[in-house]
């Protein structure tokens, strides 16, 4: 055809097919977990000097001497009780005198000594309920004479009554645990006896170491919760009681009738 210009088209490539390849990347938590751990600084003790040093062998040795005089008064005592008791004829009969004489040896020694009765006093109740319990002997009846004698000592000699009141019931259930005994029986019988001893020194006295006792036997299995209210509240409700009106009504109405 003249007068139009022939269009040639380009052959058409056949087009390769793109493959796109993606890279796997890890999840945030995948890759905190990967990430390497911050190393732990090491804290290297610092060399102690020579007041140092003595400082630390001091109590060291203190420490060490204590737990020796500690564990030398359980036997002893333990000892002393249930050979007591052993050659005696009736041991139900002799176990309050032998206890309160026992335990009563034993305060006066660590006064002497000096070892301070609050330190004294776990170790004291301990080995009386060791050594009953190797008679067969009660132990809570031995535990609450124990208490009662320990804290009238403490309150005689100005020591600290809740304290030692702690000590004596801590020594109490761990000798009873360790013998298998009845711990909340024997716990029961330690805090009644030892609240109403310590309210001979004082109602302020009882009440804190009703507090005290209260977190010492709290979780141990058989104690009973409403002990330490009950024992505490006693003497408060006998003296807010208010005198009877009934008279008074009938006086009242007599004088109505003339």
């Amino acid at each position: 055809m003249k007068g139009k210009t022939k269009m040639t088209t380009r052959s058409a490539r056949p087009r390769t097919p793109r493959t796109i390849t993606v890279k796997a990347t890890k999840s945030g938590a995948a890759a905190r977990k990967m990430r390497p751990a911050r190393p732990v600084p090491v804290v290297v003790p610092t060399s102690l000097g020579r007041a140092g040093s003595a400082v630390r062998d001091g109590i060291v040795d203190s420490l060490t001497a204590l737990t020796r005089i500690e564990g030398e008064i359980v036997v002893l005592v333990r000892s002393a009780v249930s050979s007591t008791l052993g050659a005696a004829g009736t041991v139900a009969d002799e176990l309050v005198i032998v206890v309160r004489d026992v335990v009563a040896g034993a305060v006066q020694a660590t006064e002497q000594v000096r070892t301070g009765l609050i330190a004294s006093a776990k170790s004291i109740a301990k080995g009386v309920v060791l050594g009953v319990n190797e008679v067969g002997g009660d132990i809570a009846s031995a535990a609450a004479e124990t208490v009662k004698t320990v804290i009238r000592h403490a309150a005689a000699v100005g020591a600290d009554v809740s304290s030692v009141a702690r000590g004596a019931v801590d020594g109490i259930v761990e000798a009873t645990t360790e013998t298998g005994g009845n711990v909340g029986r024997v716990a029961t019988a330690a805090v009644r006896d030892a609240i109403k001893a310590a309210r001979e020194v004082g109602t302020d006295t009882a009440r804190t170491v009703a507090d005290v006792l209260a977190g010492a036997v709290r979780g141990v299995k058989g104690v009973r919760g409403a002990t330490v209210r009950k024992t505490v509240k006693a003497p408060g409700k006998k003296a807010a009681k208010k005198p009877a009106k009934k008279p008074a009504k009938k006086a009242t109405r007599r004088m109505l009738k003339k």
